[in-house]
């Protein structure tokens, strides 16, 4: 039993630094994009001329001048899938931290007053969690408009449930320790205990759920965009540049829908194997197991 643990451990810790590397990878890119791109990704000088293409517009191949072909309108692809790395960490960074700032202050409070307050939170919660969060996203998206920041807001709404659940149920189990029942009755305000001796206790499981929601944040920003309800052209975004070249994959113009398709699931891959490396390497069982 314990060799078993051990190894879990060990390609738990394996995925965990593959993840990291990974969203790393992507960090650096969406930053270094005005340097690293070989072309910008809106303007005048984002456009080439190419032999007409009578089935995608100016859309051509990928060839050693743009690695990666170019679109419809002649804008290089490789140039654009990095940009468009920019686009899609800021929403993912706007929806997923701004819904850790609501959602946990929220359910400490709520998990450790409980009562009628506790219940009546949670049945909103609740309500809004068993939307389905792609509809949800995009009505509220569909509300305030388009734009990065619009589109972090949409996904902020849906994953404040989530983050509230997580945060109210380690807080009933972790309110019940001695350690707070011996702060209690040393006279300690019920602020200073949600904030000092329950608050950290609870936060070590936020980074699991923290890499989870930000690959999911990532598709559903993506599938916004392609719906129409995310980002405008010509903003360069993954998702939006997967809706409009769909309607040229079949003519053969594989190029300008893979290589925004294939950013999306690398990043997801390795946010997802970030957060569930980071699950097993929290796991009490597998700690106990270890010791």
């Amino acid at each position: 039993m314990l060799p078993m643990l051990e190894k879990r451990r060990t390609l738990a810790g394996v995925m965990s630094w593959i993840g990291l590397g990974i969203l790393v990878a992507f960090i650096l890119i969406a930053v270094l994009a005005p340097i690293i791109a070989p072309y910008p990704a809106v303007g005048p000088n984002s456009q080439f001329l190419t032999p007409p293409n009578p089935l995608c517009g100016a859309c051509a191949p990928p060839s050693f001048s743009h690695w990666m072909g170019t679109d419809n309108l002649g804008q290089d692809v490789f140039s654009r899938v990095l940009w468009g790395a920019q686009t899609s960490l800021e929403v993912m960074a706007i929806g997923v931290i701004l819904a850790l700032a609501v959602g946990f202050p929220v359910g400490l409070y709520s998990g450790y007053v409980g009562g009628s307050i506790d219940k009546a939170i949670l049945l909103v919660m609740d309500s809004v969690y068993a939307f389905p969060g792609l509809l949800l996203a995009a009505l509220v998206a569909a509300m305030l408009g388009k734009g990065p920041f619009n589109i972090g807001i949409a996904i902020t709404v849906i994953y404040i449930p989530l983050y509230y659940r997580v945060t109210r149920n380690q807080t009933l189990s972790v309110r019940e320790e001695t350690y707070v029942e011996a702060a209690r009755s040393l006279g300690a305000k019920p602020w200073t205990i949600m904030w000092v001796y329950i608050a950290y206790n609870v936060l070590i499981t936020i980074p699991v759920i923290f890499a989870l929601s930000a690959a999911d944040a990532i598709l559903t920003a993506a599938g916004l965009s392609y719906l129409g309800l995310g980002i405008q052209l010509p903003t360069p975004d993954w998702g939006l540049d997967l809706s409009v070249a769909q309607q040229f994959l079949t003519d053969g113009a594989w190029w300008t829908s893979f290589f925004p398709g294939l950013m999306i699931i690398i990043l997801t891959v390795g946010l997802s194997f970030l957060g569930e490396g980071l699950n097993d390497l929290i796991n009490p069982l597998l700690k106990k197991g270890r010791a």
